[in-house]
């Protein structure tokens, strides 16, 4: 879990620019680099939450963290990826 966590809390941090951008984050850092998904899965991945309503970054971050690591893995992904722009807005709130 903490590997998850670690993981989608660096993209939270560093991914500026949209669901479409924070997307392709998703694919070099989990299908290219640490090799967590394959295309296949990636892509189906994709496919549904553009099917879905709502942000497909977000949901999409959801879906990979339930592959790793089960629902545990979708919550702590969720958290992770959502937790500094959370903590921005707080701050200038």
């Amino acid at each position: 879990m903490t590997e998850i966590f670690r993981q989608f809390l660096l993209l939270g941090l560093i991914s500026f620019g949209g669901p479409a951008a924070h997307v392709g984050y998703f694919h070099q850092r989990f299908v290219v680099q640490l090799q967590w998904l394959s295309e296949a899965d990636f892509a189906r991945l994709l496919a549904l939450t553009q099917f879905l309503p709502g942000p497909a970054s977000s949901q999409l971050g959801f879906a990979i963290g339930r592959v790793r690591g089960g629902v545990a893995g979708a919550f702590v992904a969720f958290i992770g990826f959502t937790l500094p722009s959370f903590l921005l807005m707080a701050l200038l709130a």
